[in-house]
């Protein structure tokens, strides 16, 4: 009995169309984790900046005498942020530097400085 029309796929091409879409899948997985990744660095660093932020409007609403350096840690999720602030002092000046540290599973930090006159 002799065939005329010939439907469906061969093996060849069946594992050629498999090999090509698991190349494809796992292109696409590699983007999916980078882009997890930089997600949560960006969510650590927006963390860490609002702290900052945070610590550094309550050091400008103290009294110009009051202003001192220290140090407290805030956790947020599973993660701890360790907030340092730095307070020199000139004549009639103070530069007043908050620094945020976390890890992730890197050591990331975010500093932002001011000048507070008397």
């Amino acid at each position: 009995m002799k065939r005329t029309g010939h439907r469906g796929f061969t093996l060849v091409e069946v594992l050629i169309a498999l090999f090509i879409l698991s190349f494809v899948l796992l292109s696409l997985s590699a983007t999916v984790i980078s882009v997890m990744r930089a997600t949560s660095q960006s969510k650590g660093m927006a963390t860490a900046t609002i702290l900052a932020q945070d610590r550094m409007e309550s050091l400008k609403n103290l009294k110009f005498s009051a202003l001192a350096s220290g140090s407290d840690s805030a956790m947020t999720g599973n993660v701890t942020y360790h907030r340092e602030w730095t307070v020199s002092d000139s004549d009639t000046i103070k530069t007043i530097t908050v620094s945020v540290g976390w890890s992730d599973p890197l050591s990331r930090k975010v500093s932002i400085t001011t000048l507070r006159g008397n």
